[in-house]
Parts: C-alpha cells; structure tokens; sequence
C-alpha cells in the first residue's frame, strides 16, 4: 500500500480523481439539505449561499474541482521545491480524504474558495526564500488575503500568518512590510471608494457579519466521531516524527514545514475564536495536515504497522462513504 501511494503510476493518479467523484455521487441523485450557511459575512458570501440555492448541481461541481485542483497544486509546490523528499501524491491523497470524506459539505462554501487562496499564497511565499532584494510577492499575498478576507472574512486573521512568514523567511526589509500592509488595504480602499462614490454605507458590505458570533450546533456520526480521533492520533504521531526528522531537513525544508504549523495554528484559532466558523474551514486546515502526513507515509518503515495506519485511514474514508 505505501509502495502504492508513494509512487507516481496511472492508477495512483486515476484512483485520485474517482475518490471526490464517488463521494459526490450521491449529492447528485439525491435531494440532500443544504447545510447551514448562515455565517455569510460578507457580499461575495451571500452570492455564494444563493448560488448554492439555486444551481445546487452546478455549485456541487465547481466544489468538486476546486478540491481536484488544490490536490494537483499540492502535488506541485513539493516538485518545485522539494521538501518531501520523493515525487509523491500523497498529499493529493490526504487532502481529498480530508476535504471530501471528513467534511459533509459538498457544496462551494466560501472557505473551499478561500482555501485554493491560500494555496496559491504559499507559492508566491516559498518562492520569496532566495530571492535578492525586495520581494513584490508579499503585496500579491497580502493583496490575497485581502480577497480572501473578503469572501470568508475569518480569514482575515490568517494576515497574521503572512507576517509569521515574512519573519521566518525573509531578512528584514522595511519596504517588504510596506508591501504586506499595503496589499491588504488597498482591496478594502477599492470597496471602500466604490461604496462612497454609490453614496451606499459601507457596512452593507458586511450584511452577515453578526452571523459570525453565533455559534452554530454541529453534528457528527459515530463513524465521524471515530473518524476525527484517528486523524488527531495520527497528526500527533507524525508531528513527533517529525520533531525527531526536522533537524536533517535542509533549512528551506525546515521553514516551508514550520510555515506549515503556523497555518495550521492559526486555522484552528479562527475555528476556535470565532463562533460562526463551520467545519467547512476544513478545506484550509487539510493543507498543513495533508503535508504532514505525507512526509511520515514517505519516510516511515514499511512494515505492518504503518501498513495498517494507512489502510486504517483508508477504510475509515470508506466507512464515510458508506455510512
């Protein structure tokens, strides 16, 4: 199974692309309820939910590719920059488990769009670690979260990442951290400007933003349940694993991982600080994790043990489907 999934065949990359689609399959026969979207936020937020409404089939598919998408791109940021140290697609593996077994939305959420942000915002930063002089890039990234605050605005905190990011890999450069501030103001300037010059308060922007403070039950299955304390049991696991392996990693390696804890972090701080946040925001935190995971699959001893940790995750993925 590790000899499987750590190579690079057609049938890995076939059976990549039929796992969201046999998890969507039953979204497409059925009526299914549409979950809670009541933590809207903002404009973009509310277009998304009436989408939903109305073009359920439709907002199924572009949720469905969105998450195909984010598993390719993470396939690609380890070939640029190589901190597993194998061609691997695992981490297009665990992310679609993740987004698609573990989250019942299967729907286009706002999260789900802001997590494809974030992941083109870790390529525009991993490629900032040598480059000489001052990086544009942090403008584009903080231009990016600005977008992203905009359509999810949770997100908003994840700026404070970008200026984790901007300590760990870059020297310090006065006009970088112009940069970062400067490219999340001047989306809001833009809105900001736009509603003025349409004489429309601005707070109609916001027309869900008290949503965001209500806390909002969520249920979960026995197999959910059993589901979520394995990956909590694994994430412990590998994160020891690899506190013991981080010292031999090249340092760019070393900093794209601790930038991957950090993300991590400050993912789970908004799904604890803010009420109104779903278990959508999964889409986000299945980055870091899917990363995490991958480097102890592809690093461990292939014996029995780690054998059955990876056909344990497998069968709860089916379970999932199937219950």
């Amino acid at each position: 199974m590790l000899r499987f999934f750590n190579g690079n065949s057609i049938g890995v990359l076939v059976l990549l692309v039929l796992v969201p689609f046999v998890y969507w399959i039953p979204d497409f026969f059925k009526a299914v309820p549409l979950q809670d979207q009541a933590f809207t936020g903002t404009v973009p937020a509310l277009w998304i939910a009436s989408f939903n409404v109305h073009y359920r089939v439709l907002s199924m598919v572009i949720a469905l590719l969105i998450i195909l998408t984010n598993a390719f791109l993470l396939i690609q940021i380890n070939t640029i920059h190589i901190f597993i140290h194998v061609r691997t697609q695992l981490p297009a593996l665990f992310y679609i488990v993740l987004t698609a077994g573990f989250n019942p939305t299967h729907q286009l959420t706002p999260a789900l769009v802001d997590s494809l942000l974030v992941i083109i915002i870790l390529f525009r930063l991993f490629v900032t670690y040598k480059t000489d002089g001052p990086s544009v890039n942090f403008l584009d990234t903080g231009f990016l979260i600005a977008v992203a605050s905009m359509i999810y605005f949770p997100a908003i905190l994840l700026f404070l990442f970008l200026l984790v990011a901007l300590v760990m890999l870059r020297p310090l450069n006065w006009r970088e951290w112009v940069y970062v501030f400067l490219g999340l103001m001047l989306p809001y300037l833009f809105v900001v400007s736009g509603y003025y010059i349409a004489g429309v308060p601005v707070r109609e922007f916001f027309p869900g933003f008290s949503g965001l403070f209500q806390h909002h039950k969520q249920t979960y299955s026995i197999i959910q349940l059993i589901g979520w304390l394995y990956i909590a049991g694994m994430m412990v696991y590998s994160s020891y694993f690899m506190a013991s392996a981080i010292d031999k990693m090249k340092i760019h390696g070393r900093k794209i991982f601790m930038l991957f804890l950090w993300l991590f972090l400050f993912t789970v701080i908004i799904y604890l600080v803010i009420p109104g946040v779903g278990i959508d925001i999964v889409s986000i935190a299945a980055i870091p994790l899917s990363f995490l995971f991958s480097h102890y699959f592809c690093n461990c001893t292939r014996n029995w043990i780690n054998e059955g940790l990876l056909s344990l995750f497998l069968v709860i993925m089916v379970l999932l489907w199937v219950l």
